[in-house]
């Protein structure tokens, strides 16, 4: 006989009768349940956190709940009477309240571990998340079960984040959990080799991940201690969805393709089975165990059909390339790095592996499909890869020039920390790739953007949507043509649509020296001290300059012409390049090395040297340098008007100085 699941209506004539088959229930399993005062099972009900299954218009099951936050579902007491326990009472009831709020996104529960009924939680999809002590004068331990649910209506944020990271999904299995996270004390026969995962270079190619599952084969572990460390030690990981138990199709299918005869021989196969389905069924790339069985086991999957690949650690390794990179944008390792980019004519296999986005390309030949289609069109499109003088891989793009347009349908940057860095940079270059072609716009209609390469198309002003697309240009126009009045507006017109130069704009202007060595390494300069560098990408778009000056300007942000001075070596005396300052502070020399270093070309030593007496700098953040084509002596009159005295410090000058320098700039592109 079927069971119906309906929610408690406190007005219907039959209520009271209703709610007292539901203390009855209570009461008879007390000892399960707990004690709950018959005015808080009311209260729960009366807002809607009451539902009964009913058999023969009798109440056999009930759960009560609450909703104690925007996103949870706590259940309370799950109680189903002895004679109809098995019927799926349970798992009707769990979900009808979740149907009933679809804007939840956790349930939750808590359960006694000395109850025995672990299994039942595991049957609806639940996993244990952590233990706490229970209020039992015997000392008992509870266990924090939960799921996340409507999936339908989005992720939560970090298993979001995790999947659309651009980055190929590792799920661990459990054995390697614990290699990689169980004390040194405990012994596990594979520790060496998967604890290479953990090396700092294979962090930013990767992103980890483990099924719920994992936090109940950890919760069977009998020792407390241990149990407790590796949950502690694994809160960092994220925890995959899972469609159980509404939908357990593809766990059905890999488990009927085990051979029976590896089945009998490890029926631990039907629980690994569950956290293959569960990286599948999130896209990962890869389910990464020690576990020979499930090795045969995958055998008999398809896998290649599913886009996923069964591995031990060091395959993981080997098919991810070992290289060091820094976490975000550092102005070092493009300063520091003989950038060139070289044409590419063929389709090299090993393109896709570097430049593959993996959220919008799911199979290696969608990336190869889109490189031939390029590579088609030699007349036309030209396709480049940027490389340094280790041959190491930068970015990869594809450009043709058409009516006034530079388009890009292929834009990559490689994975990893390198990728973040270049990313930014990457923009700015083919901006000015498009303005040397004479172009007016640019447009990005690579289909398959990374999301490194989404934040930098947004920060620096291309629009949303399907075609990413930026205005060049003019190169100078006043603040009345355009129509701005704020220095926001200002800022973001310039960025937007570089290279414009709003000129009028009044914003707060300084002229800071420079040794000439500084000026050579910041912007470039052939100073004959240095070897030059090839710039594959031109000068770094976000600096850091560190001077001993007490000058701390707080009007920001604010042009900087760079004036480099003489020394030794050189005699400069001149205004070489143009910047705009977005912050400056003043701080400790220590603290400025740890906060600043990785944005400049400055060793630890060359910082100390600028501080002052009492051990402070003053770091002055600068983006978007460029080399003025016509540079501005001391002894130009425009220089002498505006400038008084020797230039030994940072000073603030007049706006108009900067228009007058700009014009300067027009009237030689003019003539030429």
């Amino acid at each position: 006989m079927s069971v119906d699941v309906v929610i408690w209506d406190p007005t219907r004539s039959d209520a009271e009768a209703q709610f007292s088959a539901v203390l009855a229930l209570h009461k008879a399993n007390r000892a399960t349940l707990g004690p709950m005062p018959d005015t808080a099972f009311r209260d729960r009900a009366k807002h809607s956190g009451l539902l009964l299954g009913r058999r023969d218009g009798a109440t056999v099951a009930y759960l009560l709940y609450d909703i104690p936050r925007h996103n949870l579902i706590k259940l309370i007491h799950l109680c189903v009477d002895p004679d109809a326990r098995g019927s799926g009472v349970a798992k009707s009831l769990v979900g009808q309240a979740i149907s009933l709020h679809p804007s939840r996104s956790m349930l939750t529960a808590t359960c006694r571990t000395d109850y025995g009924i672990d299994g039942f939680w595991q049957s609806l999809g639940m996993h244990a998340a952590s233990e706490r002590k229970g209020r039992a004068l015997s000392g008992s331990i509870l266990t924090n079960w939960v799921k996340r649910i409507n999936l339908e209506s989005g992720l939560d944020l970090l298993e979001t984040a995790s999947l659309e990271s651009g980055l190929p999904l590792a799920a661990l299995d459990t054995n390697i959990v614990g290699d990689l996270f169980s004390p040194e004390t405990v012994r596990r026969d594979h520790r060496e080799e998967s604890s290479e995962l953990k090396a700092d270079w294979l962090q930013p190619l990767v992103t980890f991940a483990v099924s719920g599952e994992v936090n109940n084969e950890i919760n069977k572990i009998a020792d407390p201690a241990y149990k407790k460390h590796l949950r502690e030690s694994t809160t960092h990981l994220t925890r995959l969805s899972t469609r159980r138990p509404t939908d357990r199709t593809l766990e059905d299918e890999l488990l009927d393709a085990v051979d029976a005869a590896l089945l009998a021989k490890d029926p631990s196969l039907k629980a690994d089975v569950l956290q293959v389905a569960d990286a599948i069924h999130a896209g990962a790339d890869y389910f990464v165990t020690n576990d020979s069985n499930i090795h045969l086991a995958a055998a008999g999957w398809k896998l290649d059909e599913r886009g996923i690949n069964v591995v031990r650690p060091h395959e993981l390794i080997r098919a991810l390339t070992p290289a060091s990179f820094m976490s975000d944008f550092r102005s070092r390792l493009i300063d520091d790095s003989d950038l060139e980019w070289k044409v590419v004519t063929d389709a090299d296999p090993a393109l896709e592996s570097l430049f593959r986005v993996y959220s919008d390309e799911p199979k290696p030949a969608v990336f190869n499909q889109r490189l031939r289609d390029v590579l088609a069109k030699p007349k036309s499109i030209t396709v480049q890869q940027l490389h340094d003088g280790n041959g190491r891989p930068w970015a990869l793009a594809a450009f043709e020039v058409n009516s006034g347009v530079l388009r890009l349908p292929l834009l990559r940057v490689f994975r990893g920390e390198r990728g973040g860095t270049v990313a930014f940079q990457l923009i700015r270059y083919f901006r000015k790739v498009a303005w040397g072609f004479g172009a007016t716009r640019i447009e990005i209609t690579d289909p398959a953007i990374s999301q490194t390469l989404d934040g930098a198309l947004r920060a620096d002003g291309f629009s949303d949507g399907g075609l990413r697309g930026a205005d060049l240009g003019p190169a100078t126009m006043s603040c009345d043509d355009l129509g701005v009045n704020t220095t926001a507006e200002v800022v973001s017109a310039e960025r937007s649509r570089w290279p414009l130069v709003v000129t009028g704009a009044s914003l707060p202007t300084y002229l800071i020296p420079i040794q000439p060595k500084w000026a050579s390494r910041l912007f470039g300069l052939d100073d004959g001290l240095f070897p030059a560098r090839r710039r594959g990408l031109g000068l770094s778009r976000e600096l850091v300059y560190f001077s001993g000056s007490r000058l701390v300007p707080r009007e920001l942000p604010a042009r900087v012409l760079w004036y480099a001075s003489s020394d030794k070596t050189m005699q400069l005396s001149q205004i070489v390049a143009r910047s705009v300052m977005v912050d400056t502070t003043r701080v400790p020399v220590d603290e400025a090395i740890e906060r600043f270093a990785k944005l400049g070309v400055f060793r630890k030593s060359d910082i100390k040297g600028s501080a002052d007496k009492e051990g402070s700098v003053s770091v002055i953040r600068f983006q978007d340098t460029e080399r003025l084509q016509r540079t501005v002596s001391r002894h130009d009159e425009i220089f002498k008007q505006r400038v008084k005295g020797q230039v030994q410090s940072m000073r603030s000058v007049a706006p108009q100085f900067f228009d007058e320098v700009l014009a300067l700039q027009t009237d030689k592109v003019q003539a030429a």
